[in-house]
């Protein structure tokens, strides 16, 4: 049987839906084809509007998702992987806890009956289902998941395995985005060691990722001379690539390190390098990499100044700034004076023009009141 789709390009929302439709048809087992036409479109429908309102609007991507998880137990059964990924993205903008943790803990249940109770296989899915909650701010029960992911891990495959190390470094990487900072210390040093000891590909990516971790950890904790020694060795093995993500903020993080202990020079390295690898757009205004926050705790008369605060300044060569001065109509002299004086700490990446670090006029920044 050939399935022919004439799509007529009258109305974007209508070629999106019968694709997916297509999708959904095409990967389908044949036993499913026989549900009704109704219920595939119904799925599409509910999946389409949980897909494109995840992010905008949670009300109704929660129940856009509860809908395509119970029309998708109908069409792709209750033990189907598809239908337990149904169930997470459900649980995952369910409000109570309590109620999303019942949700999540059906699929887990479904995984277990294709995967086996306690077996092996079940490892990947838990810590699967850990990084989503993490991925969405559900620190306490992503921790959860990969406590039962590591459990197994350990079982299957000994305390001080690759595989054990790496979930350990996603517990710590949740405790620290959880400002659990003391279970963040333990579990990536925990990891570290682990993965020091191994030689797999893999092992040795991850110890990269603990090394940036645990400078993360001394930065958040304001240990800034402990943060140098692992962001170094992070930046040992990211340097082969230096125009990405990663490499950047692997930089980032140690010009913080070095501004906090007064070692400009060793942070304008950083700087420069960051600077030689971006490509400026025309008058496109230079973001910096490093700031300070002005002391106003004790200024009392901050509350009567209505307008966001800007300062104008020059980004010389070596990312500093030169000459701030404040372009706001701000009446306390010593207001003006904090703000002059946060401003010249800050550090920026410098424009490059045919290779060489340039002088850039006329930047601004601004305070938001």
């Amino acid at each position: 049987m050939v399935l022919a789709f004439v799509i007529v390009l009258r109305e974007r929302q209508l070629l999106k839906t019968q694709l997916l439709t297509l999708l959904v048809i095409l990967f389908l087992p044949s036993q499913v084809l026989a549900q009704s036409t109704a219920d595939l479109q119904d799925f599409n429908s509910a999946y389409l509007e949980y897909a494109n309102t995840r992010n905008s609007n949670p009300d109704l991507a929660r129940e856009a998702a509860r809908r395509a998880y119970n029309i998708g137990r109908r069409i792709f059964g209750e033990a189907n992987e598809r239908t337990a990924m149904l169930a997470i993205n459900y649980a995952i903008l369910l409000t109570d806890e309590t109620e999303s943790q019942s949700v999540l803990d059906e699929a887990v249940t479904i995984y277990q009956e294709i995967f086996g109770f306690g077996n092996e296989a079940m490892i990947d899915p838990l810590s699967n289902l850990g990084q989503m909650l993490a991925d969405f701010d559900r620190t306490h029960l992503a921790s959860q998941y990969y406590v039962r992911s590591l459990e197994l891990a350990r079982t299957h495959f000994g305390e001080d395995s690759s595989k054990v190390g790496a979930i350990y470094l996603e517990l710590g990487a949740v405790a620290l985005r959880a400002e659990q900072f003391d279970t963040a210390h333990s579990r990536i040093t925990d990891a570290r060691e682990i993965l020091y000891s191994s030689t797999d590909p893999a092992a040795r990516s991850n110890l990269v990722r603990a090394d940036l971790l645990l400078g993360d950890y001394f930065l958040k904790t304001r240990q800034y001379e402990q943060a140098i020694e692992p962001l170094l060795l992070s930046l040992e093995s990211l340097s082969r690539y230096p125009n990405a993500d990663i490499t950047l903020r692997n930089r980032i993080a140690l010009i913080e390190a070095y501004e906090n202990l007064g070692r400009s020079e060793e942070s304008t390295v950083h700087c420069l390098f960051i600077g030689a690898s971006r490509a400026f757009r025309g008058n496109e205004r230079l973001q910096p990499l490093y700031t300070v926050v002005p002391d106003v705790a004790d200024f009392t008369g901050i509350s009567d100044q209505r307008d966001d605060l800007r300062i104008a300044f020059t980004v010389d060569e070596e990312g500093f700034v030169r000459d701030p001065v404040v372009i706001s109509s701000i009446d306390s002299e010593i207001l003006r004076r904090r703000l002059l004086n946060a401003v010249r700490r800050f550090r920026f990446a410098p424009r490059f023009i045919d290779g060489e670090a340039v002088a850039t006029h006329n930047q601004e920044y601004i305070f938001r009141n």
